[in-house]
Order: C-alpha cells, then sequence, then structure tokens
C-alpha cells in the first residue's frame, strides 16, 4: 500500500519546511553520498549504537536523519514526508514543525539504540540512516490532527484507491508493530529499524495529543470572548460574534 496523494483542502500557506527537509535530504544523498556509493561518507554520517552509547559522535542523531542506504529508501521517504508534512507543518507552524522532525526522529533512534544494546554484539555495529523516524512523527501527528483526511493510496502496487487517514496510518503503524517483534530475533544481521519508527511515531503521537487539546482549549476561549449571554422572560440566550 503506497500512499500517492491526501486532502488539502486544509492547507493554508506554503510548506516552506516540508520541501526544504526533502531538498536537503536529496542534496545530501547526491553530493555528500554519491548517490549512496561513497560507503565512507554514509558511515561517517550514520548513527552507530556503540559510538552513541560511549557518547562519541552524538551529532550523527541529526546527521544520520537526512543519510539513506539507496533510491529506494529515499524515495519511499521523501513521499511519505511530501504527502503528510505540508499539512502538518500548515497547522502547527514551521518552528514546531521543524522540532518535531528533528525531536520525533532522534527519540526514535534513541530506542532502536537502547534496543540494539540489549542485543549486544552486531547490533551495536549496525548503521543507522534515514529519515523513517523523523517521518514517523509526522505521520503520527496526521493521525492527530487530521484522522479523518481522505488519502489515496496504490493497493497491490497498481489499484488506486481512497481511504481515511487513520486506516492508512493506523495499518503501517501495526506492520511497524510486528516487523520490530519479527525483528528482535533478527536484530543481528541489520535491515529495517522498526523500533526507531516506532520510538519516533509514540513521541509525536503523544506530543500531538497534547497539542490539539491545547488547540481546542484556545478555540472554546476565543470563542467565549466573542460571546455574550443573559436572560429575557425566563429564556436563556447568547449572541456570537463570528467575524
Amino acid at each position: 500500500m503506497i500512499p500517492i496523494g491526501d486532502d488539502n483542502s486544509g492547507h493554508r500557506g506554503r510548506a516552506v519546511v516540508t520541501w526544504t527537509l526533502i531538498g536537503l535530504n536529496i542534496l545530501v544523498f547526491v553530493f555528500l553520498q554519491k548517490f549512496a556509493l561513497d560507503d565512507s561518507a554514509t558511515l561517517a554520517l550514520a548513527a552507530i549504537p556503540e559510538e552513541i552509547l560511549s557518547g562519541r559522535r552524538l551529532f550523527t542523531l541529526i546527521s544520520c536523519q537526512f543519510t539513506h542506504a539507496g533510491f529506494s529508501h529515499l524515495i519511499s521517504n521523501m513521499l511519505f514526508l511530501g504527502i503528510f508534512g505540508d499539512n502538518i507543518e500548515c497547522r502547527i507552524g514551521r518552528l514546531r514543525y521543524t522540532l518535531l522532525y528533528l525531536i520525533s526522529g532522534t527519540i526514535g533512534i534513541l530506542l532502536q539504540i537502547l534496543i540494539a544494546a540489549m542485543a549486544g554484539g552486531a547490533a551495536l555495529q549496525m548503521p543507522l540512516v534515514g529519515a523513517s523516524a523523523a517521518i514517523s512523527g509526522i505521520l503520527a501527528a496526521y493521525l492527530v490532527l487530521f484522522p479523518g483526511n481522505k488519502v489515496v493510496v496504490l493497493l497491490f502496487y497498481f489499484i488506486p484507491s481512497v481511504m481515511s487517514a487513520w486506516m492508512v496510518i493506523g495499518l503501517w503503524f501495526f506492520l511497524q508493530v510486528l516487523g520490530g517483534l519479527s525483528g528482535l530475533t533478527i536484530l543481528q544481521n541489520g535491515g529495517t529499524a522498526y523500533f526507531a519508527h516506532i520510538g519516533g511515531f509514540l513521541s509525536a503521537y503523544l506530543w500531538a495529543k497534547t497539542y490539539k487539546r491545547k488547540e481546542l482549549e484556545l478555540l472554546y476561549a476565543r470563542r467565549r470572548k466573542r460571546t455574550i449571554s443573559g436572560n429575557a422572560d425566563g429564556f436563556q440566550w447568547w449572541i456570537v460574534d463570528d467575524e
């Protein structure tokens, strides 16, 4: 199931940060990684659990979020970011959106490193690259803030279908959990960092729930300020100024 578009009817303004992030990911892939053919550059930008746990090269917690293992890895991540990121950026603002991307991505990577530490052995040497943890955070925020939005997906890679955001993203997260549980037995061999996805998703989900609650509280407070009420002949009345 591949998403190819979503409902942008609530889209306000230009998604400057989203397109900047996409551009940065592409620039790193092309000019620093040489289309992922320069292994030394990729390793220099990757987060390696053993190094992070020993306090070395902590900057890679950020740099690895702009590094990818190959074309398909880059394209799939940028597709998700382009489709879901613009709505979130326009809803929460550019600064919050940038922090959401970086912080949820970092938390996701740290969870993957924690799991690697528990597994030990070769898992501690496995390089972590990709924007997937950060984009998982964007998906979680989208699920909270736009659960009813319609998303166009390709079922079985070729059948266009329209589904609600909660179904698309909910199914995606369910698959990440299944992948993480099955991956516990093959963590030593590398592959998809499912726990990075889970960590990024859960951290952003909790933040987005708090943000939405505060957003609603602010909306109700503004509405109360525009409301005049009183009693007349036993009736309660309200006048609401919607301007």
